[in-house]
């Protein structure tokens, strides 16, 4: 997660960065990162004072993917 927060220029003062990837890696454990609209609605409850908020949905969309490839390349065949 914090590397697809940096690919994805997802936090800039870096204030709310902390908090807003501990949800973001919550989200996609708890399966609320199916669309963009669960990811807003999930991660509604942090606020960024930047507004990187479309940065920071790129960001879950990439680790969410990213862990679910990890996760069909470890399963055994």
């Amino acid at each position: 997660m914090q590397q697809a927060f940096i690919d994805n220029d997802a936090f800039q003062c870096g204030y709310c960065t902390p908090g807003q990837i501990l949800s973001a890696v919550a989200c996609v454990r708890e399966g609320h990162a199916e669309n963009d609209a669960d990811i807003r609605e999930y991660m509604s409850g942090n606020l960024c004072r930047c507004a990187a908020y479309p940065n920071i949905v790129d960001a879950i969309k990439q680790a969410k993917d990213a862990t679910q490839e990890a996760r069909h390349a470890s399963l055994p065949l």
